[in-house]
């Protein structure tokens, strides 16, 4: 963001909010998706979102459907950020951008917290399945407008292998997942839910205090209205567990693979008992997950081979799409 941005951007949020003084951006390290910044002036904060510059997947990094979800999820699932002001005027900023009220407290990313060295890691585990179940019991009445009704398992398969086919690689090892996924499809016959479909360990924020409750649940850009299991699955593509793939392991965001942390097995079965669903076969969701995953990272990849990006932490990811294609393909076997 340049100085002259910045200047703009201030001028906006000072005419729209209360502000004291001036305000201070600080972009956050990490992510391959949406840029996030802090915005403070001399005594509250907020948190800035908006959508990376270069070519972007159809219906991805649509600031004004991100607001308006979180305007409508806040009042019947209060973990989810509070936002403040929406911002579409051009003249401003190129891209829209929204602000919200900060959640301060613990994010357990690729190396888990000092905080947690003696902690039971089930207890976490256990903790963040939990308040999946509950979003995924949340009101939906007032959410509608992102309801598309029946068909959510074709249209997300069908989705996500017509946009992994606009950036496939030419060394592919996806054709065999994708028509495993079409011939297997399960019954489309679960009641739909507000879902997350990026929902983990370093999407979630424990308090500081009580260090093994969640309080916060961040990053909604993919929630929509579907089915949980799908939502379950995306969840699970994340979950490396101990007796995965040594470079799985290596890679992963999330400590997910030290000892005391659930399996996926376990994790399913916690999820079944809070939600009195029966899930004898949860791998088709699990498949889905994987190559869900690989198609997001194959987009941010095919950005970086075509220098819309210059970030250099996306140089290794054509090799993070295919170690993930090929825990998809070993689940079919």
């Amino acid at each position: 963001m340049t100085p002259e941005q910045r200047h703009r951007i201030s001028d906006y949020i000072s005419t729209h909010l209360p502000v004291e003084g001036e305000l201070h951006f600080k972009a956050f390290k990490g992510g391959a998706s949406n840029l996030t910044y802090s915005v403070k002036d001399e005594r509250q904060e907020w948190i800035m979102r908006t959508s990376p510059p270069g070519t972007k997947a159809k219906g991805a990094h649509n600031m004004q459907r991100e607001y308006t979800l979180l305007q409508n999820i806040f009042p019947v699932f209060p973990l989810c950020p509070e936002v403040v002001l929406l911002c579409q005027e051009h003249e401003v900023f190129e891209r829209d951008f929204y602000l919200m009220n900060p959640i301060h407290g613990i994010i357990i990313r690729q190396q888990l917290p000092t905080i947690y060295e003696n902690t039971d890691l089930s207890l976490l585990c256990c903790e963040l399945i939990k308040i999946h179940h509950q979003l995924h019991q949340a009101p939906i009445d007032n959410l509608q407008q992102f309801n598309k009704g029946p068909g959510y398992i074709e249209r997300q398969i069908s989705g996500w292998i017509h946009r992994y086919q606009r950036v496939a690689p030419e060394q592919d090892l996806a054709p065999e997942v994708m028509k495993w996924l079409t011939q297997h499809m399960p019954d489309d016959n679960r009641d739909y839910a507000l879902i997350h479909n990026d929902y983990k360990f370093d999407n979630v924020v424990f308090d500081q205090q009580n260090t093994t409750k969640i309080i916060g649940v961040l990053d909604w850009e993919l929630t929509t209205i579907g089915d949980p299991l799908m939502d379950l699955g995306c969840s699970l593509a994340y979950w490396f567990e101990g007796g995965d793939n040594e470079h799985l392991k290596k890679i992963s965001m999330m400590p997910t693979y030290l000892d005391g942390m659930l399996t996926r097995d376990e994790l399913v079965h916690q999820y079944a008992l809070l939600s009195g669903t029966e899930i004898d076969n949860y791998h088709y969701y699990y498949v889905y997950g994987l190559f869900r995953l690989a198609v997001i990272v194959q987009q941010i990849f095919y950005r970086y081979e075509k220098g819309q990006t210059d970030n250099p932490t996306f140089k290794p990811l054509g090799l993070v799409r295919d170690l993930v294609l090929q825990q998809a393909l070993q689940q079919l076997k």
